[in-house]
């Protein structure tokens, strides 16, 4: 699922907060999302809200380079839009908007695609791993995925890219596009730095050798709509390590590490403090502690969930609004570069 982050030279304008910086994220809309996507992804986008003007992209274009079957991207989109603005999201505070509905992305990225030399592509490590996962998807979409990843990221002029080591690759090549277009055109786009942020990554609850996935077993992962008595047995189930110290120690103790990481990220508390709590507990009884604060962050949650995915039309609205102020700001971008280059803008 993508996940990527902007910020913008410039800031933006808000009377309770004059001078913001703009920041920019997206997702994928592939499926039902689980508690790794809550706590690494949904969560620390809540705390940017408060400081700085945030677009969040849910990014179906992106999505059709891997899926078979597309006939649920319209689905997955509302779900997904529902799960945010449940999860503490505030459309007051954050723009919303479909990658599709702003027609400046695919432009964009097609004008990319011409100064992008094709070993630049062929080269890329994660288009290796993920032809790696989706053999059937040798596609341009799935090869030129870094392309519109680039005019996703340079429509909003950024500075800095906080990603992940997987998405490193990627903010390369976007800094090698916007220096051929710049060379060749006129400078329009500045070259994004590189900010490796590693989160808190989740593992599965069966095999602590893998990242919690829903595409694994069911029982390897939390789902955020799974209902408490899903979420107890999910944990009961989860393995743990040799012996019964309740301990953070990821290399020594992986899966018991996990958990441990899981109550860390719902409860707030300091790993010495846990361990110190469940000192002379057995592996059930942190189980039960860790299932019933887990169901304790997640009902509310759920309950708003449930409120808001039947009023489309109020979900429809958001959308709306935020494609509109999200298109001012890339149609400007896309008008800068087009004139440089001679065509009509």
């Amino acid at each position: 699922m993508l996940h990527i982050v902007v910020i913008q030279h410039g800031t933006a304008y808000d009377k309770d907060m004059p001078y913001k910086q703009i920041l920019l994220t997206g997702m994928r809309p592939t499926g039902e999302l689980h508690i790794g996507h809550y706590f690494g992804v949904i969560k620390p986008r809540i705390e940017l809200q408060k400081k700085h003007q945030l677009f969040f992209m849910i990014a179906d274009l992106h999505a059709l380079t891997t899926l078979t079957d597309t006939t649920a991207i319209e689905r997955d989109t509302f779900r997904m839009l529902a799960m945010l603005l449940a999860s503490g999201f505030d459309q007051k505070k954050i723009i919303l908007f479909r990658q599709s509905m702003l027609p400046a992305h695919s432009e964009l990225a097609v004008i990319f695609s011409m100064v992008t030399p094709l070993a630049l592509l062929e080269l890329n490590p994660t288009y290796k791993e993920m032809l790696e996962e989706n053999p059937r998807k040798r596609t341009l979409g799935l090869l030129s995925y870094p392309v519109l990843q680039a005019a996703d990221i340079l429509l909003y002029k950024p500075s800095g890219v906080p990603v992940g080591k997987d998405q490193a690759p990627h903010v390369e090549i976007a800094r090698e596009i916007a220096r051929r277009f710049n060379h060749q055109f006129g400078r329009v786009f500045p070259e994004p730095r590189t900010i490796l942020t590693e989160g808190d990554r989740l593992l599965s609850l069966q095999d602590p050798s893998k990242k919690m996935s829903k595409s694994h077993a069911a029982l390897s992962y939390i789902s955020l709509l799974d209902p408490s008595e899903v979420i107890r047995r999910k944990i009961k189930s989860a393995v743990t390590d040799s012996g019964k110290n309740i301990l953070y120690r990821p290399i020594e103790k992986p899966a018991i590490a996990n958990l441990l990481l899981i109550y860390h990220l719902a409860s707030g508390i300091s790993f010495t403090k846990i361990e110190q709590q469940f000192k002379e507990s057995s592996y059930a009884d942190f189980k039960s502690a860790l299932a019933d604060i887990l169901i304790e962050t997640l009902t509310p949650i759920q309950k708003q969930y449930h409120a808001l995915i039947d009023n489309k039309m109020q979900l429809a609205q958001v959308l709306e609004d935020g494609e509109k102020k999200a298109r001012a700001v890339a149609d400007k971008t896309l008008s800068e570069a087009k004139k440089k280059m001679g065509l009509p803008f």
